[in-house]
């Protein structure tokens, strides 16, 4: 009989071996992937919730005309409500939610917009008038204060 000394079944062993940790580390570098797009989009959902919430809140808050924007802070502080008297017809209410240190640097926060027309009473806040971009024509008549 042939004495067999097993390095050929131990190459084997080892390169099915090494094959496994390519795959798995190939998983684990999907995984994260798709934890990281679930957090951005989580983060994203949660921010688009609290600037509609501003911005409703803002539509409730009184408000006197002004060229320039006012802001108001709600008491929770988790962003701001911001008005601006762009004619004798139109104003425009913008709302910002604070974002996390974290997230500043990667793009600029999120700003959703309504039209209102000023009345005797107050502001009517018009049921089409929500934009989720600037409606002004200057870039610079976009950044709140």
């Amino acid at each position: 009989m042939k004495k067999q000394d097993g390095a050929s079944t131990l190459v084997v062993v080892l390169m099915l071996f090494l094959l496994g940790m390519l795959v798995l580390a190939g998983q684990t570098q999907q995984y994260e992937m798709r934890f990281r797009r679930i957090h951005q989009e989580r983060a994203a959902l949660a921010q688009w919730n609290m600037a509609f919430t501003l911005l409703a809140w803002g539509t409730q808050q009184q408000w006197s005309p002004a060229t320039d924007w006012l802001c108001q802070v709600p008491a929770n502080g988790a962003g701001r409500a911001c008005m601006r008297q762009i004619s004798q017809a139109r104003v425009l209410l913008a709302a910002s939610p604070e974002t996390p240190a974290e997230e500043h640097n990667e793009k600029t926060h999120l700003i959703l917009w309504r039209w209102g027309t000023p009345t005797d009473t107050g502001i009517t806040w018009l049921p089409q008038g929500w934009i989720d971009f600037c409606p002004l024509s200057e870039n610079k008549a976009c950044i709140l204060p």
